[in-house]
Parts: structure tokens; sequence; C-alpha cells
């Protein structure tokens, strides 16, 4: 594990863990020194459970550890669509560790951030701004999620995989671990069926070790007309009110090609660069 702390925040690099962290607290240093040791203990805890964790979530799952029972628990929640627990891994580890720094220590705000999964917490009177793809600042205020919240990205150009052909898809949740989830299928959701604009392979072609196995992921997407667009946005925007109303999530942010849906609460969202605001 490679670890720093630099204007006042943790960077850690632990294997496939890339996190940022930052904290607002007279105990900055034990609170760094915890997260560091919780990172370090839930990758272990996850590379014992690791085969079972990478099979399709069942009612019928079991597992030991916090970290992956509270993968399956978020992604269980999207039953009856495809998910495996790994789809929930990032934003997982980075809610397992807001809620240890939480359990010991009185802070005024936190984030943890893990490859762009987010798990925040903030008291009243602090802000929270984060950029979506460079594209809008999106800030999040006490009165907003209560204190706690989870902000997680998906989408075909992203770190991971997807089966769908959005840029991003970035989801506001009261969890980071159901975030992330939700942020998958719904980014799944949101394509083009058998359009020759969009190429796909499987999965395994390209990682071996993947939990997506043989199932087709996009690996580019020409330019789309606005029809088309429209049509696949729909697909994503149909999940996510459903979504929304069961009170999973609280917001969604669709960008595909630089046309963006936003459904749900109502965030202050700042656009700095040209894009097109489609209406609900």
């Amino acid at each position: 594990m490679k670890s720093l702390i630099e204007d006042d925040k943790l960077f850690i690099e632990n294997g496939p863990t890339n996190i940022i962290a930052e904290v607002f607290s007279s105990e900055k240093k034990e609170i760094y020194d915890l997260i560091c040791e919780y990172s370090s203990k839930f990758l272990k805890d996850l590379s014992l459970e690791i085969e079972t964790l990478k099979k399709p979530t069942s009612q019928k799952n079991k597992f030991v550890s916090d970290i992956a029972n509270t993968m399956f628990e978020s992604t269980k929640l999207f039953l009856p669509n495809f998910i495996t627990p790994m789809a929930s891994v990032a934003g997982s580890i980075s809610e397992l560790l807001l809620l240890k720094v939480l359990e010991k220590f009185k802070v005024n705000k936190i984030y943890i951030n893990n490859g762009g999964d987010i798990s925040l917490y903030i008291s009243k009177n602090e802000k929270f701004n984060f950029s979506i793809s460079g594209k809008t600042v999106c800030v999040i205020e006490y009165s907003d999620i209560a204190g706690f919240g989870g902000i997680a990205t998906s989408g075909w150009k992203g770190r991971s995989f997807s089966m769908g052909i959005a840029d991003s898809v970035t989801v506001i949740a009261e969890k980071a671990s159901v975030a992330d989830a939700a942020a998958t299928i719904i980014g799944n959701n949101i394509d083009l069926k058998n359009s020759n604009k969009v190429k796909k392979t499987a999965a395994n072609n390209l990682y071996e070790e993947t939990d997506l196995n043989d199932k087709l992921i996009t690996v580019s997407v020409e330019n789309l007309t606005e029809n088309e667009i429209r049509r696949a946005i729909s697909k994503g925007k149909v999940i996510s009110e459903h979504y929304i109303s069961k009170n999973l999530i609280k917001s969604v942010i669709i960008n595909l090609q630089d046309n963006i849906l936003i459904l749900g609460h109502k965030f202050n969202i700042n656009f700095n660069k040209k894009i097109k605001l489609l209406e609900v």
C-alpha cells in the first residue's frame, strides 16, 4: 500500500483501490491512520470471498465479512436486474470507511472518494462540491442529504465496464454502496440495440477476471443523432424514475454526448461547458 498526505488530503493506492480522503477535524492524522488501516482490511476480506462476489447477486448468496455483505445488500435492492456484488465494491469501501471514522471521531465534514465513488458526511452549514465529467459542478448542502450521502458514477467511458452507451450516469443516494449499484444498473439500460454506431465486445475478451464473463460491454460509440440520443436516454429515465419513486436513490444525472438529463431531487448544479439540458 502507498499512502501520503498532501494539501491536508490523504491519498491511498492499494491494489485496485485509489482513495482520496479529506476530513475537517482536529484529529486529522488519527483519522487518516484509521482509513489506511481499514482500507487494507477490507481488501483482504474481499480477497477471501472474491469468487462468490463475482457471481450474480441472488437472494441465496451468503457472505461473512462486513464489506461483502454491504456489497450484497446494496445490489440485492436492484434484483431481478442482472448485477453482481462487485458492481458496488468501490462505493461499499468508501461507505464503510466513512462509518468507521464516524464511530470513533467527531468531524465537521469528510468525504472519501474511491475512484470516483464518494461517501460523504457534512454537518450543518457545510457544503460539498463535486464535478461531473468536467462539465458540471454539483453543490450538496446539509439540507439536501441530512448529513449523509453517497455519490457514484458509471458509464462506458469510465474505469469499469458498462453494457450501455451513456458517457456517465451519476447517482446521488443516502449510501455510496446503493448509489454505486444504481449507477451501474441505470448505465447498463441506456442503450441502442443493434445499432451500427455502437461497438461492443465480450467483457472477458478485455479482462479475463471480470465478473461480467461474456456479457457484451461497450467499447466505442459514434456520434449519435438527436433522436438516437433521446431514445437511449429515455430508457435510463424510466428505470431512474422507478428507483427514485421507491426512495432507493435521490437523484440521477445522465450524460450522453453532452446531452444531460437530471431526474429526482434538484441539487444546485452549475454548467461550466456547453451542454444541452434535456427536458424531463
